[in-house]
């Protein structure tokens, strides 16, 4: 019904006046918001060092609270994602185009298989698979804290160790020799994959597993051939504990990684992410364990830089190397005060006789 105190004439003017708020609240919105995120994203560029401008104020990592230093982390992280990713940094492609492929390593001519046997090939291979669980690890961690994820940590922690391990002799034949062993390894491994079918009785399989086993043993015999034609000598792998105590960076912990990132289900990893402190019992909102988020998170950023930073010079990206320095000495305070609540949250939570 017609609104007796305005006339037909005023109505069309009050209509127009408040769309004209409605326009300009609406605008100023979207304008404070846009602000905002820009802010935000320009704040985090500048702390990572990776734009020009200097460092914002930010809140002591001691002053933040878990989900504050979670997130922080978190930000640090995905920006790391983003700035090494496999294939960046080359000349951008046009647009509605394809992205350049990166150059395919160069590996030795003598050895025909798609199996990694020389550093060239080797060291992108595992940096690949070190991305890749870094990004599930900061991908994980941002919805819930969950042990699975720590699978993904494991590996991470893996392919730092065997880089480090790769590249620590300086002289080409000797990272030749300890490049022949992993591969010689990775042969027995799937050497050992055929064997699986037939201790399974599996029938189907068969035929596959047979031809793994073939093509294992010539990879196999030419590998052998290869080193005594090099002069080399055949050195073995090192096992994944002495990788892990000898060759992770020094801001790593061995004992949190060693324990807590084996992939055989246990119940005392389980409990220290699904266990009430204090109570012990069982949480169904995994969302609220944000310290444990924090930690588990700060463990991976240091392992990825490292491994980053390990890499670098033979994957040809000498232009990481401001990247992860800015990077990591901004991180460091997060990740030492992550660590610090962690360890206080475990000396309170483990029962005495556990």
């Amino acid at each position: 019904m017609a609104n007796p105190g305005i006339s037909p004439r005023q109505r069309p003017v009050i209509l127009d006046l408040v769309n004209q708020d409605i326009r300009d609240v609406g605008n100023s919105l979207i304008e404070g918001v846009t602000k905002a995120w820009d802010q935000l994203l320009q704040q985090v560029d500048e702390f990572l060092g990776w734009s020009p401008g200097p460092v914002p104020s930010m809140r002591r990592p001691s002053a933040m609270a878990d989900g504050e230093l979670r997130a922080a982390l978190h930000a640090v992280a995905a920006s790391l994602i983003g700035a090494t990713a496999p294939g960046g940094g080359r000349a951008a492609a046009a647009p509605g185009t394809a992205a350049p492929a990166a150059p395919a390593p160069a590996g030795d001519p003598r050895w025909r298989f798609n199996l990694p046997a020389v550093v060239e090939t080797q060291v992108p291979a595992m940096f690949a698979e070190a991305f890749d669980a870094f990004r599930l690890v900061v991908g994980g961690l941002d919805v819930h804290a969950s042990p699975a994820v720590l699978a993904a940590v494991g590996r991470l922690a893996d392919a730092v160790a065997r880089t480090r391990w790769l590249l620590e002799p300086s002289e080409p034949a000797q990272r030749r020799e300890r490049g022949y062993a992993l591969a010689e390894e990775a042969i027995d491994r799937l050497r050992s994959i055929s064997g699986h079918a037939e201790e399974a009785d599996d029938t189907d399989h068969a035929d596959l597993a047979g031809e793994i086993a073939d093509r294992a043993a010539t990879m196999d015999a030419r590998l052998a051939e290869l080193r005594q034609a090099d002069g080399l000598r055949a050195v073995k792998v090192p096992r994944r504990r002495a990788l892990l105590g000898g060759y992770l960076p020094a801001d790593a912990e061995p004992f949190a990684l060693l324990t807590a990132t084996d992939s055989r289900p246990a119940t005392t990893p389980s409990a220290l992410f699904y266990s009430e402190p204090g109570t012990g019992d069982p949480l169904r909102d995994f969302q609220r364990l944000q310290l444990t988020r924090a930690y588990w998170l700060a463990q991976a950023i240091t392992l990825y830089a490292d491994v980053c930073q390990t890499a670098a010079p033979v994957l040809g990206r000498g232009d990481w190397a401001g990247t992860i320095t800015a990077a990591e000495r901004r991180v460091r305070p997060l990740c030492e005060e992550a660590t610090q609540r962690y360890r206080q949250r475990l000396r309170r939570g483990l029962h005495p006789g556990l």
